[in-house]
This record gives structure tokens, sequence and C-alpha cells, in this order.
């Protein structure tokens, strides 16, 4: 049986014009466990597209050959509506131009609505529990009725998702190395697949998101339901992530071709697709929390020249770049340094160009310990 193509329009936001959200499904629907896997939530973030550009020919040979156990769902470009934003020759996609919301923030949270639901009919089995909070779910997001596009395009999505085991959202920095964001009630049991994929840092938030990501909508209302219920049975019934595959100009077929082998392999090694992943590669890194990573904002105007690449271990005080003023009436002396405030690992350095503006985001360092200037913050800004 060959994949199913599913195509979803949303709703038009002007006459005459139309968008479609594709869709392949592999396996048997309600076969478990259920992976869902998507890419280009950001819509200018191609490496994850390129990823599963190459999956998806290696689960057509497995669906040929019968070895594909559990259901597979994949979006390769999760937003159709980010696609479209070209302006002046650029490819924007990352914010909606009508609201100005992010596209991968404010989705829906099932917690309460699902907890009013089954809260006097959950029993002492977890398995059964499980498959009644997640029918509840998908009965909560059926009922919905979208104000406008992005709403539905949200909407679709979790349709889709909500009621899988592993929840895999595809994004990529502007320049970095590998890394994983994963929910704190996850870990260790997910670092197999930050051990597959090469992760060189590894970050845990807490089981409540600070915001809604599409990642954390998925993970979270698990959480919340075990709190809401501690008397009762209920599992962390779904692994949701974050893979961030390096930087927005990493896409090349050699690299998405050893991406996709390596979330091909997960799968095998969950089940999903019969084979033999072979050994596990040995973990890059361990988890670190949120609250120890270190954000590095520009503290003046002016050109942007780092000293350290991406992926460098650093030690607290070290410069990692440097904010130019051009115009400066001493050139020696018109530098400012921008330095770690811990140790760790710096895997992401942000702009795209080089002009930097005061309170820019321009790099990321996982650290091993909180920061008192972290504290209460997710570490995903917009």
């Amino acid at each position: 049986m060959p994949r199913i193509v599913e195509r979803v329009p949303l709703m038009p936001m002007t006459p005459g014009t139309s968008r479609v959200l594709t869709v392949f499904r592999y396996g048997r629907a309600g076969a478990r466990p259920k992976a869902y896997l998507q890419a280009a939530i950001h819509a200018n973030e191609f490496p994850g597209t390129m990823a599963l550009h190459h999956l998806a020919p290696m689960l057509d040979r497995a669906q040929k050959a019968g070895r594909i156990k559990g259901e597979i769902v994949i979006v390769p470009t999760a937003n159709p509506i980010g696609l479209s934003q070209v302006l002046t020759q650029t490819h924007l996609g990352r914010y909606d131009l009508v609201g100005r919301d992010n596209f991968n923030r404010n989705y829906h949270d099932l917690a309460e609505p699902v907890a009013e639901r089954v809260g006097g009919k959950l029993t002492n089995d977890a398995r059964r529990n499980v498959n009644m909070i997640r029918a509840a779910g998908l009965a909560v997001l059926n009922e919905m009725t979208p104000a406008n596009e992005i709403q539905d395009q949200r909407l679709q999505l979790m349709r889709r998702s909500i009621d899988a085991d592993i929840v895999i959202d595809l994004h990529c920095d502007a320049q970095a190395a590998l890394h994983h964001f994963i929910s704190r009630r996850d870990w260790p049991a997910i670092g197999d697949l930050s051990a597959q994929i090469g992760a060189v840092a590894v970050m845990y938030n807490a089981p409540y998101p600070f915001t809604m990501t599409f990642s954390g909508c998925n993970g979270s209302w698990w959480s919340k339901l075990k709190d809401m219920f501690p008397d009762k049975p209920i599992p962390q019934a779904c692994e949701s992530s974050t893979i961030e595959f390096r930087g927005q100009h990493d896409v090349d077929h050699a690299l998405g071709e050893a991406d996709a082998l390596n979330l091909y392999k997960f799968l095998q090694r969950r089940g999903i697709v019969a084979g033999n992943p072979g050994p596990l590669p040995r973990a890059r890194c361990t988890a670190t929390p949120m609250d120890g990573m270190d954000v590095g904002y520009a503290p003046s105007a002016g050109v942007l020249t780092y000293l350290k690449p991406e992926g460098s271990k650093v030690r607290k005080g070290e410069t990692i770049c440097e904010v130019i003023d051009p115009i400066g009436a001493d050139p020696l002396n018109a530098r400012t340094q921008v330095k770690s405030r811990t140790d760790g690992v710096l895997f992401s350095r942000r702009p795209n160009g080089r002009l930097a503006w005061p309170g820019m985001v321009i790099f990321r360092i996982a650290g091993p310990k909180p920061l008192p200037h972290r504290t209460g913050k997710s570490g995903l800004d917009d």
C-alpha cells in the first residue's frame, strides 16, 4: 500500500486565494506507536524539510516491504502561509504578517478542557486513561472553529499530532550546531534521539513551557493532567521535542540524507519501523537546564564579528564576539566585547547578517547550571 497523501485546504484570507497543507501518512491509522514529524513551521527553515525529503523514500520502501509497524505522519512543510512571504527578494516566514504572531507560538493548551471531560471518568488503568485523554483531546480540537487562516493552520496541525506517542518538530537556527530542546520529564528517556542525531547540546525546559510552542502543546498537557489528578495513573504519553538542524544555510543532500537516516534509525529503535538500527551512537552531551542557557544580547549598534565558531566549548568570561562602531573616532577602541557568562557550548550564533542593534540576540550557550539572570526565562526568544 503506498503512502496516503492528504491535502488540507486552509481558510482563505482574501477572495480568490487559497493555501493547502500537505500531509504524508504511513502505516495503519490507529497503530501504535504513532510518530508525527513536521518541518518548517518557521517557513524559512529548510534543513528539516530536506531531512524529510530524504526520509520519505526510505519510508516508502519500508511501507512497500511491510516494515512499518506503527503509524507515521509527516508534514514536510508545515506552514504554507509563511512559504508565501517573499518580500524584496527575501523570504521571511517566521511571523504572521496579519497579526504579527510567531508561527511557533500560541498553540492550544488542552489540559483544562480535557480535565473537565475526563476528571470523573479516570480509572486506575493507565492505558485506559491514555486512550480516554487522547480521545477527549481530539474531540476538543474537532469542536473548535478557527477565526482566521493562522488559527486554522495551528488547528489542522494539532489534530494530526495530539494523539501521537512521539512528536518531533524540525527547526534550525541562523548559524548553529545541531541541538535539541526537550521537556524535563522526557529526560533521560528521550536521550536515544539526542544521541542518534548527534546533538552537541540538549536543553530541557520545565514541563509547563512558558511559551506554548508546537512541541510544548503536544507534551505539556500530559504533565499538567498528571499533576491535576495525582491519584490516577497518567503517564507522559507523548515525547515531544524540537530538533534544531544546524543553520539556515545548511541545506544540501549530504546533510539531509544523514539526518533522514538518523530519524529512520530512531523510528526503528522505537519499534515503529521494523529492522535493526545498529548500535546507538555515543551521546555527545548530557541535558542541561534551559535557565542555564546564556543568551547574549548586543549592547549597542554596530558591525558584529564573532571570535568563536558555533559548536565551540567556551569558558565563563571568554569573548564570544565584538560589536564594532564603524564610525568611531578611534577605530581600535570602537570595539565592544560580549563575553560568556557560563561555561558551556556555544551552540547558536543568531543573526544571518552582521548588523547589530541594541538588545538583539547574538548568541546562545548551553551551560550546566541555572544562571541568576535567566530565572523565569524560557530561553525561546522570538
